[in-house]
């Protein structure tokens, strides 16, 4: 007589569900199942045993207790599934476990959720379910992805069971979706309790896609997404392009981050990560046409990100410059249209998910043999709060642009120079050794544009050559941070020059 075989089931993502049990039924699988899977389960027809009938032990406080009982554990960790403890304990083997968990990541991530409810969706019960058929995979068969549903009942039909690799295959998802909710919960409970540099990282990244190539053509990639809401190019929807590359999600990630710092209608053009043209505008279209008309030659091939959806008037305005992608938060249906037509339907268009956040999380680096993680917030630009160190003081216009070209400055390269004027970036230096030459290219982009901007620097000056350059251009206002050795030689130049200029205290490297 052949022995029963028994698959228990115990789901929070019913998907694929009640087919694949009357799969299961129709090789000869007796089903067990916990209460509200059961309940699924009846509804569709099907027959099968409670955990409360098979363990007679019904479920206690509030669903909390239902599958943590030697019977249940006994049959699943069995490791030839016939002991004489099993019998000795009223416990049968059990072949097969499919199991998920409360859905802990997706209620974190929600705005404004309550810590209890995030603690109710910790699981206890299913993850010992997972690990305790994972462990015992020789044996028995673990399955938590509902997509692998149909690989099961394939090599049930084709093989009578489960060949030895698609087990291990099956335990080491296992074993990953454990990890990962694991991270989850972990992760979760340091942000709660205000930490954000906790004692360890645990990072959980669901792997996304291949990419063509990483950086260069020699190099492989792939991308790897963290389990959020918010918007973000890594869970951006792709409405039209090639597949993604590596360059191009570096580029979109910088593209987003600049556009997520301003609240009113932003446009920025990006290059190899660098902003090449950032601008505010009245209107969408506005603040796009003034972005890129800030370095035309280096915008060819660039990328766009806007934090408004894009309306007719902004995609005639995209729709004759050379660029190769644009991420933002919706398109209109003209408007959509009209980019499709670019690069004859090879121009990439993403739109992003969620609700944007400028702050979005921990920034972290990859360095031999270690990890670097730092913090994005920047503090309150308090203007009251500047020193104003010259003769001269800024008008109420430059501390406005001040302002805006530190917001710009944060995501450029240092060192770096960012000339402003009208809330529209006019010249950027960016990524240079040493920060005269900044202030020199900053200036050469600007040309004319450069007299009257006021100009931000990420650091102090060092020297007055790069304040001198800066005149010659006729800058009239500058933000630095202040804190050179030689900070009065570079005042008096700014004095001689009849600059106005403001120590911020605020350094804002880019590495």
């Amino acid at each position: 007589m052949v022995a029963a075989r028994r698959a228990l089931l115990s789901v929070t993502d019913k998907e694929g569900l009640v087919d694949f049990a009357r799969g299961l039924r129709q090789l000869g699988f007796e089903l067990i199942a916990t209460e509200g899977t059961a309940r699924s389960l009846t509804d569709a027809a099907l027959p099968v045993m409670t955990v409360s009938e098979y363990t007679g032990l019904r479920e206690g406080l509030g669903g909390r207790v239902k599958t943590l009982h030697p019977r249940i554990f006994a049959g699943i960790l069995a490791p030839r599934g016939d002991e004489p403890d099993l019998k000795d304990l009223g416990a049968v083997a059990i072949d097969l476990v499919v199991a998920n968990l409360y859905p802990f990541e997706t209620v974190v991530a929600k705005p404004g959720v309550e810590h209890a409810e995030a603690v109710e969706n910790i699981d206890i019960g299913g993850v010992s379910l997972i690990r305790a058929a994972a462990k015992n995979k020789e044996r028995v068969g673990i399955l938590v992805n509902p997509r692998r549903y149909p690989d099961v009942l394939s090599a049930l039909k084709d093989h009578g069971t489960l060949p030895a690799s698609l087990k291990d295959d099956l335990a080491r998802e296992a074993f990953e979706y454990t990890s990962r909710y694991d991270a989850a919960i972990y992760n979760y409970l340091w942000r709660h309790g205000g930490h954000a540099l906790p004692p360890s990282i645990r990072l959980a990244f669901d792997k996304a896609a291949d990419l063509r190539y990483g950086e260069n053509p020699y190099q492989k990639a792939a991308l790897y997404r963290e389990p959020t809401a918010f918007a973000s190019a890594a869970n951006a929807e792709r409405l039209q392009g090639k597949e993604l590359s590596y360059n191009n999600l570096v580029d979109l990630d910088s593209a987003l981050r600049v556009a997520l710092a301003f609240e009113r209608p932003a446009a920025v053009v990006i290059k190899h990560t660098n902003p090449c043209g950032v601008a505010l505008g009245a209107s969408l279209a506005d603040a796009y046409k003034a972005a890129h008309a800030a370095d035309p030659i280096s915008a060819y091939g660039g990328i766009v990100g806007l934090n408004r959806a894009v309306d007719p008037a902004t995609a005639k305005a995209i729709r004759p410059h050379p660029l190769d992608a644009i991420i933002a938060p919706g398109y209109e249906p003209d408007a959509l249209a009209i980019l499709k037509e670019k690069k004859k339907g090879g121009f990439l268009i993403l739109r992003t998910r969620g609700e944007f956040r400028p702050d979005g999380g921990p920034e972290m680096v990859k360095i031999l043999g270690g990890l670097l993680v730092q913090t994005t917030d920047i503090p309150d630009l308090r203007p009251e709060t500047w020193k104003v160190v010259t003769k001269a003081s800024p008008t109420p216009a430059h501390v406005r642009d001040l302002i805006f070209g530190i917001h710009v400055s944060r995501f450029v390269k240092s060192n770096s120079i960012v000339l402003v004027k009208d809330e529209r970036t006019v010249g950027i230096g960016a990524g240079q050794m040493s920060r005269v030459d900044s202030c020199r290219i900053a200036c050469f982009k600007a040309k004319d544009a450069a007299r009257g901007s006021a100009a931000v620097s990420d650091a102090y000056f060092p020297f007055r050559d790069g304040l001198d350059e800066l005149a010659v251009a006729g800058v009239a206002a500058v933000a630095q941070p202040g804190g050179s050795i030689r900070d009065a030689e570079v005042v008096a130049a700014a004095d001689a020059h009849g600059i106005a200029m403001v120590f911020t205290g605020l350094r804002l490297f880019k590495h």
